[in-house]
């Protein structure tokens, strides 16, 4: 059964440290990692609880393998080890035994425990009748009201592990919604990244718009217009798993949380920055949605030639995500994505080319001619970057001749 588990490089390490300090008998591997070993998934965390001083052992066991040392909880003595991409946390006991540890855990599936020699399954809430039934299970409420944060993690549970919550446990979670209100803003934010950050997470928002989760989590002076939009997020998810049957030039997104926070944008839309500002975000975040809001609004009203060039001026570098957030809240969704496949082209084939001209005309070209320096030579050089990059400039000549007809215009004008 831990046959995996007893060849994880990390956890031979870790086995071998603790029984150099004969506390191999007060040592237990708890919650995700037994879970995740029992569902045959990859085990990229490994928990243990032991009875005798977590966090000393934590920073022992960091500087003997030259790891990074995290103080996760300093009331609870939890210490965190970080090591080629493996988080090892160390626990204090809880109470006299393991047991009495376990039944202080959110969920059934998490509180399963076995001994440092893997012989022994500890199993006190049948846990793992719940991982072969897929049921997602309280041990108690009130652990989810001791740790509000739980709630959460119910559903991403019900989206990463793809199990069902349990009808009591789900009117438990939907009575103490309010009590995540206390909730620390950063941590509800990761949670709900990594509920968004799965492919599919759509039936998963919908079970949480129908609790009424989000409405716990935000406070919105916009109450009655606050109405979470789970067909954007089902566009906007159909379109990511298979951009290429739109986009011919596609390329997979890059940087970090993009995904996550687009996804945020389909589902909150206009009252997405306002909504994300609540929950502690990094200030790229932030940014990223309030150009991706901006964008998707100047999206809406090109019409020109010169319009498509303007728009992709401004929102170049965030063009497919502004491109996909565009489809999934376009009133007729994929049926329009000929025009955000158009457009892609046309930044392509003809601006992308264009660029590489630029500039055709400089500042001192046009101060040569007499001007002095003002804001109306600004204007001039950026009109003729516009018509460049729409293709209707392509040499010195031909911007000068555009100058010329500008000016004339300007004169005629004035």
């Amino acid at each position: 059964m831990f046959k995996k588990l007893n060849q994880n490089e990390y956890f031979q390490k870790v086995r071998e440290f603790l029984k150099g300090k004969n506390l191999s008998e007060q040592t237990f591997v708890v919650g995700g990692t037994v879970r995740d070993v029992l569902l045959n998934r990859q085990v990229k965390d490994l928990d243990f609880v032991i009875n005798e001083d977590a966090i000393k052992l934590a920073r022992e066991f960091a500087e003997q393998i030259n790891g990074s040392y995290v103080l996760l909880d300093e009331f609870f003595q939890i210490g965190r080890v970080v090591k080629d991409g493996i988080t090892i946390d160390f626990s204090r006991l809880s109470g006299n035994s393991i047991e009495d540890d376990l039944q202080e855990r959110d969920f059934t599936i998490n509180a399963i425990a076995t001994d440092l020699d893997l012989k022994k399954l500890i199993d006190p809430f049948n846990g793992l009748q719940d991982l072969n039934k897929k049921k997602i299970r309280m041990v108690k409420e009130e652990n989810l009201k001791a740790d509000p944060l739980r709630i959460l993690r119910a559903y991403r549970f019900n989206v990463t592990l793809d199990f069902e919550i349990d009808e009591k446990t789900r009117e438990a979670l939907k009575k103490n919604a309010h009590l995540m209100k206390v909730t620390a803003k950063e941590r509800i934010k990761e949670e709900l990244w990594k509920i968004v950050s799965v492919e599919k997470s759509v039936k998963t928002v919908e079970i949480m718009i129908e609790d009424e989760i989000f409405k716990a989590i935000f406070i919105s002076p916009e109450r009655l217009l606050f109405k979470p939009n789970v067909r954007a997020l089902k566009l906007m998810e159909e379109v990511l798993q298979s951009p290429k049957k739109i986009f011919s030039y596609y390329k997979p997104l890059q940087g970090k949380n993009i995904i996550q926070c687009m996804k945020f944008a389909a589902i909150f839309g206009i009252h997405a920055l306002s909504l994300i500002k609540q929950i502690k975000p990094s200030r790229k975040e932030e940014k990223f949605i309030e150009d991706l809001l901006k964008a998707a609004d100047k999206l809406k009203k090109i019409e020109t030639l010169l319009d498509k060039v303007s728009f992709l001026r401004s929102y170049e570098s965030i063009l497919y995500p502004v491109l996909i957030y565009g489809i999934s809240i376009d009133p007729i969704g994929l049926a329009r994505a000929w025009f955000y496949k158009e457009l892609e082209h046309f930044y392509k084939k003809t601006y992308s080319k264009n660029k590489k001209k630029l500039p055709v005309i400089k500042g001192e070209d046009i101060l040569a001619l007499g001007f002095e320096p003002s804001p109306l030579v600004g204007q001039i050089i950026e009109r003729i970057e516009i018509l460049t990059l729409a293709g209707r400039i392509s040499s010195k000549e031909e911007a000068m001749r555009e100058l010329k007809k500008y000016l004339t215009l300007k004169l005629s004008d004035s």
